[in-house]
Formats: C-alpha cells, structure tokens, sequence
C-alpha cells in the first residue's frame, strides 16, 4: 500500500481536545491539590495530566508511523497480554474506591481494562475480516469472536468494571455489524444478551442503588444522589457564557471526583452552555472525521478497526456526558481526553495514532471500483 500524508483535521482536533482538556483538569483540581494534606501543591494533577499527555502524544506520532497492518499480523499475541493483565487483577491488583481494576508496579499503576478495550477492537476487526466468507452462519462467523468477547466481559465484571464490559460489548457489536453480519443474527443477540445485562446489574445492590439515583436524585440527597445533585447544581448556574473559566464554586470541595469523571460539569460551570457545546461540537468533529477516514481505508481491516476505535470513543463520550446529566446511571467512565487520568489519556492518544496511520493510506472510492463486503454497510 503506498503511504500518503496524515490527516491534517484529525492532528488539529486532537490537539485541541488535548489541550482544552489540560486546561481544565488544572482549573478543576488545583483546590484539590493545594487543600489535600498528602499532596498540597495546586499543579499535582495537572503536572501529572501533562507527563501522560506527553508520553501519549510521542506514541500517538510514534504509531502513526507503524502500518497497522502490523497489528493484524500480531493479534494473538494482542489478544493473550489483554487476557494475562485481566487475569492478575484479581491476584494482584490495587483496590482503588471499592473495586479492584489497577495493577501497580513501585510508582507506575494503570488499568488493565484500557488496554483491553484497544486490544479487543484489534481483535474484533481482524477476526470479522477473516470469518468475511462465513458472516451469514451464525455458528461459524459469528459464534468463535463471541465467545471471546464473553469471557474477557466476564473478567471484567469479575472486577468488577461493568462500565468498561459495557463500552466493550458495545464496540465489538458496532464493528461486528460494520462487517456486514445478518441483522437476523444481531437481534437473536440483542435478545439473547439483554436478559443477561439486567441480570449482572441486578446483581450487585450498588448497581441497583445507581438506578434509584439517577431516577430520583433527591431521595438520598447526601449518599448516593449527592454527586448527581452537585453536577447539576454546578452546570445549572453556568448559563450561556458561565460564571469564568477558574471560577467556580462546585469544585470547591462539593462536587467529588470534579477532575476526572465529573469534569463536564465543571466545564459547564465555568464556561456554560457555550464552552459545553464547543466540547460537544469537537467530539462530534473528531467522530465524522474518523468514519470518514475509516470508510476510506484501503481495505476492509482499516475500516473495521478506524470504527472501532472511533466508536469507543463515542460511546464513552456518551456514557460520561449522560451520567453527568442524570441521564444514565453513574458508571465511573472518563471523558475521553478531556477527564484526569493517566491510562485513559495515554490509550486513547494511542488508538488515535492508530487511525492517524490509517489515514496516510486513504484510498478514494470510484465508482467502478467493486466495493469490498465493509463498504457495503456505508451508503454516503
């Protein structure tokens, strides 16, 4: 395949994301750092936003230059280091609010689960490109990914970490779809697997106690309903224009978790509808610029694997943005490259310098070309 330019669109959004989201993790967190009596120093979090984002962007340039090809080529190997972290979590993992999802070694930690997500869009893309001849027999297309998909769900609700199986299952399902699998079969699976998701979260009583909250906030204001209480007090005074960026109030020792999760909302404090929309509207940006690198990989492998690295991000997007708003039960997802946390930003600036590299190979679809099975799914 011959090599062309990067994408100029996705380089500029991403620095833009990159650097909006620097921006506000200091506004966010510097009360924080200066009044926590193990760290008092305003600039911790954002010194700390600001190495991963330098380690991220020197892989996000570094991967852009590996064919990604390669990663078809090495998805066993993917796929088995994904699974081997998984299963040391639960034998030497850290306990961080309750859950055990990091691993720790001396000074360095980070989840596992972020690197799973990566490596299962991998591994759900180049298995859909090679069961192509089979996608219209459920028990030989579909049924061997499935089976994977399941069991490392399943090690992540173990966890438990239901939020990231969610953004897993999620992914695999949109690239499964993209690969062109019979809608007969999806439905057999979204009948099948909706049953199942309602009995995982009915079975652990916070999960349940999430529901009760985010259907009425107010009746456990100060337990389970207190930080979705404080995010809507924090984006309703916000307004149109906000109350200054570095101003508010929310962040002030009321709003928990302002920094990471919650980030939005403090967004919304201090910038108002206005900044919260300009974010929303580069989300949106970033999102239609891969589909459309994706749609022009060279072949079906790109494709698959440029929309699943840009449906991840969308749907975690979503997810953090709903929970935020009251709209989705609180789920502990970050906003991409936006939220504090050092896993999270690294991997996603990965995954985008990923499909970077896919744009340097776009190929302009003719009419006379014979479109591949993938393409078939898009009409533009």
């Amino acid at each position: 395949m011959k090599r062309g330019k990067p994408d100029f669109w996705l380089i500029l959004v991403t620095f833009i994301l990159l650097g909006f989201g620097l921006v506000m993790v200091f506004s966010a967190s510097y009360f924080k750092g200066y009044t926590d009596p193990h760290i008092h120093d305003s600039y911790y979090f954002f010194k700390k936003q600001l190495a991963n984002g330098l380690v991220g962007l020197i892989l996000f340039f570094v991967v852009s230059n590996i064919p990604y090809e390669t990663y078809r080529k090495h998805v066993g190997w993917i796929l088995a280091v994904s699974v081997i972290l998984l299963l040391l979590v639960p034998l030497l993992g850290q306990v961080h609010n309750g859950a055990k999802r990091w691993l720790g070694f001396g000074f360095l930690s980070f989840q596992p689960s972020e690197l799973v997500k990566l490596g299962m869009i991998i591994y759900t893309a180049s298995i859909m490109v090679k069961k192509q001849p089979h996608l219209d027999k459920f028990r030989r297309g579909l049924l061997p990914p499935l089976i994977i998909i399941g069991f490392v769900s399943a090690l992540l609700v173990i966890e438990p970490h239901f939020s990231a199986t969610m953004i897993i299952i999620l992914t695999s399902l949109i690239i499964i779809f993209c690969a062109g699998a019979r809608f007969k079969h999806l439905m057999y699976l979204f009948l099948s697997g909706v049953p199942v998701l309602i009995l995982v979260m009915l079975s652990g009583s916070y999960r349940v106690d999430r529901i009760k909250t985010m259907l009425n906030p107010l009746s456990d204001p100060t337990g389970d309903g207190y930080q979705i209480i404080q995010s809507l007090i924090a984006i309703g005074p916000g307004g149109l224009t906000g109350v200054g960026l570095g101003k508010s109030i929310q962040k002030l020792a009321y709003l928990p978790e302002a920094h990471t999760d919650f980030i939005f909302s403090i967004i919304s404090e201090e910038l108002g509808f206005v900044g919260g929309a300009f974010l929303i509207t580069l989300f949106i940006f970033l999102i239609v610029r891969g589909v459309l690198i994706s749609l022009q990989a060279p072949n079906s492998f790109g494709t698959l694997l440029g929309i699943g690295i840009v449906s991840s991000i969308a749907i975690e997007a979503i997810f953090n943005l709903g929970v935020v708003t009251a709209l989705l039960p609180v789920t502990g997802v970050p906003l991409p490259l936006i939220s504090y946390g050092g896993t999270a930003l690294i991997l996603k600036l990965t995954s985008l310098g990923i499909l970077l590299n896919i744009s340097r190979y776009r190929t302009k679809k003719t009419k006379a070309a014979k479109p591949d099975p993938v393409s078939r799914q898009f009409r533009i």
